[in-house]
């Protein structure tokens, strides 16, 4: 049997897929991943799901490479594009609840800020195929690729700096990383070439835009804890068992991208503009209160955990 799962992007979005991947494996389903580049990379080291990396440009013509017979068909995507793929491959899909309308309420009145998790959310779309109590994202890297980062930094602290709007990053990363290389660890950092800007005088050893994505993940999973944003970064750290420290801004836990008690903690104000953007767009009229967290309280909440 075979599975398709529909999810281009984001990074987070895509990694959080993995949480599937076990419970379609145990009901003996093989399982195709289409997706964008060069999110892709991610599986290079997971044998439970082969991936078809495609682009914006490239998608119509990139559906030949499609089994042609799917047992099972998911849309995780649930946007025009996934639509119309769906309509083209024809057959039965699954999807799962994406609260679309009640997360952009949630942007305006507090009354629709209600717990929710995506991982939840994905493992509905098993529903009478596989019932899955405690989902989680989880994605193989081979242990070679961390021991060869485990062997050049040591016990060593990732962060991650970036996200995609000036909302969601946190500005004291700089005061956490001097903090942690005083304690006596290594700073990591992270990212993208965007994210080299933002950090590229930051103390510590700067990755930012070096690495493939297989690779980033390697070094969170070698790291001793992850620390960064509500971005796409923090999902990676959970896809490889890496303890985390969230650190949200301009969103809010209630759009389903908050960590579990068990896989980390979690800082957020929780004001009362906070979601002010389902996505963390635009700037802030109050000067980024919901960032305004001493990087003392959050180091002292790493060292809790280091030890």
């Amino acid at each position: 049997m075979r599975a398709l799962i529909l999810r281009f992007s984001s990074l987070g979005d895509v990694v959080l897929t993995s949480c599937l991947f076990e419970p379609l494996r145990e009901k003996g389903y093989e399982i195709d991943l289409l997706t964008f580049k060069p999110y892709g990379n991610l599986f290079l080291d997971d044998d439970r799901v082969n991936v078809i990396e495609t682009t914006k440009e490239n998608l119509l013509k990139d559906l030949k490479k499609l089994k042609k017979s799917y047992e099972l068909k998911i849309d995780l995507h649930k946007n025009l594009r996934s639509y119309l793929v769906r309509l083209i491959l024809g057959g039965s899909w699954r999807s799962y609840p994406k609260e679309s309308i009640r997360r952009r309420l949630s942007v305006h009145f507090k009354l629709f800020r209600k717990p929710y998790y995506v991982p939840e959310a994905y493992a509905k779309s098993l529903k009478g195929i596989a019932e899955i109590k405690n989902p989680r994202p989880f994605i193989k890297v081979s242990e070679e690729r961390v021991k060869r980062f485990r062997e050049l930094y040591g016990d060593y602290v990732v962060i991650a700096p970036g996200a995609k709007y000036e909302k969601k990053r946190y500005p004291h990363y700089w005061e956490l990383s001097e903090l942690l290389i005083k304690e006596g660890f290594n700073v990591v950092i992270v990212g993208d070439k965007r994210d080299y800007e933002l950090s590229r005088d930051f103390p510590g050893i700067n990755l930012c835009g070096k690495l493939e994505l297989i690779d980033v993940l390697a070094v969170i999973k070698g790291a001793k804890l992850f620390i960064g944003n509500d971005s796409g970064l923090l999902h990676c750290a959970r896809a490889v068992r890496t303890k985390a420290v969230q650190i949200y801004g301009g969103t809010h836990p209630t759009l389903g991208f908050s960590l579990y008690p068990n896989e980390g903690i979690v800082f957020c104000k929780c004001i009362d503009c906070q979601p002010c953007d389902i996505h963390g767009k635009g700037k802030c009229p109050i000067n980024y209160k919901c960032l305004d967290i001493s990087p003392i309280k959050i180091f002292e909440q790493v060292i809790r955990i280091l030890n």
